[in-house]
């Protein structure tokens, strides 16, 4: 197989909240700890949270293992709106996109994981299949958590 690596993986959900207090539960460090189950630690590394080129190192603990390292880089922000995150950790690279569009019933909260490798070796070609399975199913466990956490959050 030839060609990159291009994966993505997407999950929504309705918040009772307004998207200024989403948006701060996934910019603010220690909001993050207080809502997301995954999060044990959080803190600015540089920037401002919710700009662009903040740099957030959170620990997180993945089913039962060892607590992971990551560190999000905000590469794009509108406010209230749209954030996307860089996020590296010993688990892979990969990008967070989250879409805020508020309504009557609060905000829905669009989220979406997404891997990209132009180039993967030999060995990542090989196991494509593999790899696209395992990054979408534990996309799917993250994603599920996260809008979870948020909707019980602001319940």
């Amino acid at each position: 197989m030839s060609g990159p690596l291009d994966v993505s993986v997407e999950r929504e959900g309705t918040v009772r909240a307004s998207a200024k207090d989403v948006w701060h539960v996934l910019t603010v460090p220690e909001l993050r700890v207080q809502v997301f189950s995954m999060v044990t630690q959080a803190a600015t590394e540089e920037g401002e949270p919710g700009e662009v080129g903040h740099v957030l190192q959170i620990t997180e603990r993945d089913g039962g293992g060892e607590p992971i390292v990551v560190r999000l880089t905000t590469v794009e922000a509108e406010p209230y709106s749209r954030l996307v995150q860089e996020r590296v950790g010993p688990d892979g690279s990969f990008t967070t996109t989250t879409l805020l569009e508020e309504s009557q019933d609060g905000t829905r909260v669009s989220r979406v994981f997404h891997v990209y490798n132009a180039n993967p070796s030999i060995a990542e070609r090989a196991m494509r299949k593999a790899i696209a399975t395992f990054f979408t199913l534990g996309g799917t466990v993250r994603l599920k958590a996260d809008i979870g956490d948020l909707i019980r959050h602001f319940s």
